[in-house]
């Protein structure tokens, strides 16, 4: 019999859990091995040595230690542990900013079941979740274990350059970027433009994810 797909949670609220528990056993061949109510539980359980799940869903806001503050210390400790977020916020600055992060994707609370299922299939597969990732035939054959050299020769250098920016800490603009570039504002929309039409991708969220899951930036 194939072993499950090992999941904990990590939130302060019960009822969340229990809620998240019930559901994700009923799902597919997942089982939650585990609970915590904030990420200072978790992190003084792997560093106690429990055996690390394969998946973590955890809540971004969180009273003790918050999504954001365990993420800085899981990409510190355990970069591979893959952590899926769960959050009323998605707005594009703070997606962009928990995949820097090293999240593997992001959950509304709000989501049914079907996208909850679809998320913890995605991030134990290829490694990552997010919507608009491996849609097309060309990404299907770009799973993380591709060399960055195949997936860079669909992508001019000009292109790479402007996919850096985008990804870059400091939050760039796209006016930003043309001056970086010494290029008019048009053409780096037309970099855009153009990735999006590569890699069937639609925002800016979805470029970052593309990057970071093909090593073109270092998180």
């Amino acid at each position: 019999m194939e072993n499950k797909v090992s999941i904990v949670l990590v939130d302060d609220h019960v009822i969340v859990r229990s809620g998240l528990r019930s559901l994700i056993e009923v799902l597919g061949n997942y089982e939650v091995i585990k609970e915590y109510s904030d990420g200072k539980e978790l992190t003084e359980a792997i560093k106690a040595g429990e055996p690390l799940p394969d998946i973590v869903i955890m809540d971004l806001e969180m009273p003790v230690m918050d999504g954001e503050a365990t993420m800085l210390w899981l990409q510190k400790k355990v970069p591979k542990l893959k952590v899926l977020i769960l959050t009323w916020d998605a707005s594009e600055r703070k997606v962009i900013d928990l995949f820097r992060l090293g999240v593997r994707g992001y959950l509304l609370k709000s989501c049914t079941a079907d996208v909850l299922q679809k998320a913890i299939h995605d991030t134990h597969t290829t490694g990552y979740y997010h919507s608009e990732l491996l849609q097309t035939a060309m990404m299907k054959k770009m799973e993380t274990n591709v060399p960055v050299n195949e997936v860079a020769q669909h992508v001019t250098e000009r292109e790479m350059m402007f996919l850096r920016l985008v990804c870059d800490k400091n939050e760039y603009t796209y006016d930003n970027m043309a001056d970086i570039l010494q290029v008019h504002r048009r053409t780096v929309d037309g970099y855009r433009e153009s990735l999006f039409d590569k890699f069937n991708i639609k925002s800016k969220t979805g470029l970052v994810m593309f990057a970071i899951k093909h090593g073109f930036v270092e998180l």
